[in-house]
């Protein structure tokens, strides 16, 4: 019965120091690969999507100088 009364604190203490360290070192090592994935694959759709929007633009810019064209020629 004095054992276990003396192990109590030292349980308690160890709860105390260690709880707080381990806690954020395994959610950093847990959540870390999972969130470079996300956040890489997030940073390439935008990239995808901007050369998307950007060869869109090219070909509206295109056919609106071929109907400009188009009405000039037929003045």
């Amino acid at each position: 019965l004095a054992k276990k009364k003396a192990f109590t604190p030292l349980l308690y203490l160890a709860s105390i120091v260690v709880l707080p360290w381990w806690i954020p070192l395994s959610f950093n090592k847990s959540l870390k690969s999972w969130i470079t994935n996300w956040w890489d694959t997030r940073q390439s759709e935008t990239f995808l999507n901007k050369i998307q929007e950007k060869s869109i633009l090219d070909q509206f810019i295109e056919v609106e100088e071929l109907f400009l064209l188009d009405e000039m020629i037929k003045e």
